[in-house]
């Protein structure tokens, strides 16, 4: 497997010339392979690849090297009203293909009101929303990964007012997005979906709010936006659970929680030329409805996140959703090199902060636990293909008993990442 990923860089790195072949039917080279039907209908192949090489300190149970990512993608346009796409994992085992990720069919007639179907994220999380070959760092954020729902099944009518001055996305979907996937063993079949889960609604709505404004120019581009999810949870520890950056270490355990999963969330984005800043804030609140020892109520359990993060171009390209190195790396300049900070934050507890504290999942006043992040990073683009990243992380937990490794509350890592998407 590992030879084989090897070649297909190889290979992807020696295409980094001018595309050969554009507008003409058949199989072409427009920036990847793609397959031309006529005018208006195209297939496109396209793959992804992320090796992770780790250190950590100090040392605790994760392997240096993982293959953090491999992907294989049919997209496309049927006509100039649909288009597709079909993206599914490469399992690094034995056992071929792994979990399918956006299965959905887009109808795109108007800007004004678009509906796509099928499966993709949900529209809940700037960051999470953002593809895992373009975040700014190589891992998301606390609150990303584990309050933002991810991908379902689902229906969602979306579109973009005054020339995307307004955007709108508003779905209902099946279950509660992969992130809040509930796996309690005494209630779910490995494999199976947990019954009684949703259906979820979801929306969110953003807005240039600062360009009618007299504000300078550059202050124009400033995005805000907000976010909401609902779901029915059945009983059982099915709570979400607070897990480390590397997402394998758990530092709060699930409680038992009945009734409603709500999440609600705000987000901000600027990108001024060569910088870019990033905000979000997120909260789950989820009911325990007759969860006590004597089947009385419980406080809501509370997850709450936040990040904020600066990046800069300091080889000058644009930040934007399609960036390109001015001078590519072997075509007469070193690539485009980006650098950039992040600060993200989850804190997990009950509503309740009267009495006692306990870590019982059935209790009123859970004892909260947080892990705060700071994540430096460089990024190096060596041509629109090809992209090695950075990364040192120290994590800091609240509770030293609740880490991933007990009676530590603070941990370094350092983290390269070579990554190949076409």
């Amino acid at each position: 497997m590992k030879t084989s990923v090897s070649a297909a860089l190889v290979v992807v790195l020696a295409c980094a010339g001018p595309a050969f072949a554009q507008k003409r039917r058949g199989l072409v080279w427009d920036d990847r392979p793609s397959i031309v039907f006529g005018e208006d209908v195209k297939v496109d192949l396209r793959a992804k690849v992320q090796f992770d090489w780790r250190k950590f300190d100090p040392q605790i149970d994760e392997d240096t090297f993982d293959f953090r990512t491999a992907r294989v993608a049919l997209k496309g346009d049927l006509t100039k009203h649909f288009d597709f796409e079909i993206e599914r994992a490469i399992d690094t085992g034995d056992s071929g293909f792994g979990d399918w990720k956006d299965v959905y069919l887009n109808w795109s007639t108007f800007d004004e009101l678009r509906v796509k179907a099928g499966r993709f994220k949900m529209p809940f999380g700037l960051e999470q929303n953002t593809g895992a070959t373009d975040v700014d760092f190589a891992y998301r954020s606390l609150a990303s990964q584990i309050i933002s729902p991810g991908r379902d099944r689902g229906v969602m009518v979306y579109g973009e007012i005054s020339g995307n001055d307004l955007t709108y996305e508003f779905g209902v979907f099946d279950d509660d997005g992969d992130n809040g996937e509930l796996k309690e063993p005494q209630f779910v079949e490995e494999g199976e979906d947990l019954k009684g889960v949703g259906p979820s609604y979801a929306g969110r709505i953003t807005a240039n709010v600062m360009k009618p404004l007299p504000v300078a120019d550059n202050l124009k581009s400033m995005r805000f936006g907000i976010a909401y999810t609902s779901a029915a949870i059945p009983e059982g520890l099915n709570s979400l659970r607070g897990q480390s950056i590397y997402g394998t270490e758990d530092f709060f355990e699930p409680v038992y929680t009945k009734g409603r999963r709500q999440r609600f969330g705000a987000q901000f984005d600027w990108t001024p030329g060569p910088t870019g800043f990033k905000a979000e804030w997120m909260q789950s609140r989820e009911e325990r409805i007759g969860q006590s020892n004597r089947n009385q109520d419980l406080s809501d359990f509370v997850g709450t996140g936040w990040y904020a993060s600066g990046t800069w171009f300091i080889t000058g390209e644009d930040k934007d959703d399609n960036i390109n190195p001015k001078k590519p790396l072997f075509q007469g300049g070193i690539g485009a090199i980006e650098i950039g900070a992040r600060y993200d934050q989850l804190e997990f507890g009950s509503a309740s902060k009267t009495g006692t504290a306990f870590t019982n999942p059935r209790s009123e006043h859970l004892v909260s636990n947080s892990d705060r992040v700071w994540t430096f990073g460089v990024n190096w683009m060596l041509n629109r293909w090809a992209r090695v990243i950075t990364n040192a992380v120290h994590e800091t937990f609240d509770d030293p008993a609740r880490t991933p490794d007990p009676g530590t509350d603070k941990f370094w890592s350092g983290l390269i990442r070579l990554q190949v998407v076409f």
